[in-house]
């Protein structure tokens, strides 16, 4: 069957299954055409610009329909690894897009945020109000400098508090990058003379120094294990992640109180052995403070009478006791030239370097021996003869 299809100014003749054939084709490329022209066309994506934590990207604004008009949304999408359809969902979306100008007009935007020293690739569609959303872009890439701005000095370093053995400081923190952002680590120092850049490196470095918080919040740090009575100085520096670091902070100082903390009371003195002119007795070492560390001195006594806090120094002090060993050792000690068949009382104190005294130990008595030694047999025993 032939049908006669009549056209301006010519006459076509076709089969009627070829005229349906090509009448669909006509009307997938019309739809094809319309598609494409209602769709936001994809932009020529460039990355000229690039900072240690940020990459500005540009591009052509495309239309609202194909290339004409104004759309109404961007999505911008950055990743490490190449972006292609299959892992765009995946890939990071940047804060802050733009709003589309007019198509044919230059967009620029600068993604932040990033690291530094890194290869990021970037991609952008558009949509129009539905939103119908255009392809995906050609793909830019651009790698990050590498950082080389510093955190800010410190210039506020304090000493808020401190005792005999602590002192406790206070900062406000600075920047990743000056003084914004989020810094890496600190490295707190101090020293018992005057800190310099020079002389940094032979302070002593304070250990478990907490991270450093956001830019602008106070930190407090308390450093342990000082001496008592001694001025101490501060100083503290800052790096980020490569690392920089920062300047020599300001130099704070402060001096430790005097030692607060007595040696505990010995309260196991025992007496050991007697003679007729010696008493031995033991104890146990106390500590510097209380029961910990090294005291520095005993002071050891003894009297006839029962001895208290009250007639301690009346007591006879003696001499020749030892210098006290780390606390928890065993510690003897032979008191000698005292009479014979006479009971004595002793009782101890320690002191550490201050010093600051223990409180009186417990009391205890015991006896010399009379004299056991008979004299000397005589050898030379004569008779005289009478006259």
């Amino acid at each position: 069957m032939r049908i006669n299809t009549k056209m301006e100014d010519c006459k076509m003749t076709y089969p009627l299954g070829k005229l349906q054939f090509h009448n669909l084709w006509l009307l997938f490329g019309v739809f094809v055409i319309l598609l494409m022209m209602a769709l936001p066309v994809n932009a020529q994506l460039m990355a000229p610009g690039a900072s240690s934590s940020s990459i500005t990207l540009t591009w052509t604004s495309p239309g609202d329909d194909g290339a004409n008009g104004t759309a109404s949304q961007y999505d911008v999408r950055y990743s490490t690894s190449l972006i292609d359809d299959g892992n765009w969902s995946s890939a990071t979306q940047a804060d802050g897009e733009p709003t589309p100008q007019t198509s044919g007009n230059t967009e620029t935007f600068e993604v932040v945020d990033l690291d530094p020293n890194t290869t990021y690739y970037f991609a952008v569609k558009a949509a129009d109000e539905v939103p119908n959303w255009s392809l995906l872009s050609n793909v830019a890439s651009a790698t990050t400098d590498e950082e080389t701005e510093a955190p800010a000095a410190i210039a506020n370093l304090q000493v808020n508090d401190y005792t005999s053995t602590t002192a406790t400081l206070a900062w406000t923190a600075p920047g990743d990058d000056s003084a914004s952002g989020t810094a890496t680590e600190y490295e707190l120092r101090y020293a018992t003379s005057l800190i310099t850049d020079a002389n940094w490196s032979s302070a002593t470095l304070v250990s478990d120094v907490p991270a450093p918080q956001t830019a602008g919040s106070a930190e407090t740090f308390t450093i342990e294990g000082l001496d008592p009575s001694t001025q101490f100085y501060f100083a503290i520096k800052t790096a980020d992640e490569v690392p920089n670091w920062s300047g020599l902070s300001n130099v704070p100082s402060a001096t430790t109180n005097p030692e607060e903390i007595a040696p505990s009371d010995i309260d196991d003195l025992l007496a050991l052995i007697s003679t007729a002119s010696t008493i031995s007795i033991s104890w146990t070492a106390p500590g510097d403070d209380s029961t910990s560390g090294t005291a520095a001195q005993y002071q050891l006594r003894y009297s006839t009478s029962v001895i208290t806090e009250a007639n301690w120094n009346a007591a006879t002090i003696v001499s020749g006791v030892p210098t006290p060993q780390v606390a928890g050792s065993n510690e003897t000690f032979t008191v000698e030239d005292l009479d014979l068949s006479t009971t004595y009382y002793f009782a101890i104190k320690t002191a550490d370097e201050v010093p600051n005294w223990s409180g009186l130990s417990n009391v205890i008595n015991a006896s010399t021996t009379g004299d056991e030694t008979p004299p000397t047999a005589i050898t030379d025993l004569q008779t005289e003869s009478g006259g």
